[in-house]
């Protein structure tokens, strides 16, 4: 399947006191580049979250957040024991210095920094919620980039058969093109009043026609976009295959361009790069 290394999704999971949201986020890369910004509470769980990441995905630059957003209306509170007995404490220190201050109120204690505590959820729930929200993110992302995906498997299996349309479009140019140059030949020759054997003539034709022959280019390429569709068509990882075949053809069609001898050869030639360039700036998206 082709697949995008662009996209972006997110997700949550709501316990009791909590809710934990995952926003992934992707973009083109020539390897697997993990990016993450997570509470420092799921700090010692960021490589159980890193592996789960890189059994999905294969290349791309990703940043992964995760969220946790506690639900404060719901969170038990009570006053530290720990705050009311020092205090406790510092208030019978105050008194023996200064019988007639006034004691601290109900008030003051509990306007008292740390006085009032939270009780904090369990570690577990927070990994089971967030692992809970990472694979959720994770299927929508994925989701998200073969939909993309699809739309630049259309966009190149468009431009490959425009490719193909021009490799038939050159292959009868040749065969006019020698002969052209053949009847170029004997016109000069003649004008030249020079004398020449056709023997003579049928050599300086067959070094002409071995020059500008591209048999062997049009082969390859015909050869390189049929692979480039059949790996469209497969379910493997495709990116870096079709990166190499856009490297191959547009090697071949320089040699084919540095062939062409007229305008129409040469047109197409630069017709078939362009091509190639289109096909190769969406291979840059795909996995």
């Amino acid at each position: 399947m082709t697949t995008s290394m662009t996209g972006f999704a997110t997700a949550s999971c709501t316990t009791e006191f909590a809710t934990i949201v995952t926003d992934i986020k992707c973009i083109n890369h020539r390897y697997l580049d993990l990016q993450f910004k997570i509470p420092e509470e799921l700090r010692q769980h960021e490589i159980k979250f890193r592996r789960t990441l890189a059994d999905f995905l294969k290349r791309g630059k990703v940043e992964c957040k995760i969220s946790i957003n506690q639900n404060h209306d719901s969170a038990q509170k009570q006053v530290s024991n720990q705050v009311l007995q020092n205090l406790k404490t510092l208030q019978k220190n105050v008194a023996a210095q200064c019988p007639g201050a006034a004691k601290l109120s109900i008030n003051d204690i509990l306007r008292w920094p740390g006085a009032i505590q939270e009780n904090s959820i369990e570690l577990e729930t927070l990994v089971t919620a967030a692992e809970e929200a990472l694979s959720a993110a994770i299927n929508n992302l994925n989701i998200a980039r073969n939909e993309e995906g699809e739309k630049l498997k259309k966009i190149i299996q468009e431009k490959a058969n425009r490719i193909k349309v021009l490799i038939q479009d050159v292959k009868p140019r040749i065969p006019e093109i020698v002969s052209s140059y053949e009847i170029k030949l004997k016109d000069r020759i003649k004008q030249l009043n020079i004398e020449a054997s056709e023997d003579r003539i049928a050599q300086e034709v067959v070094m002409y026609s071995t020059k500008v022959d591209i048999e062997e280019e049009i082969q390859r390429l015909e050869a390189h976009t049929s692979s480039l569709l059949d790996i469209l068509e497969s379910k493997e990882a495709q990116g870096k295959k079709l990166d190499f075949l856009m490297q191959e053809l547009n090697r071949e069609a320089n040699t084919l361009g540095s062939k062409s001898t007229n305008i129409g050869t040469t047109n197409i030639a630069m017709e078939l790069k362009v091509a190639i360039e289109q096909i190769r700036e969406q291979v840059q998206n795909i996995e």
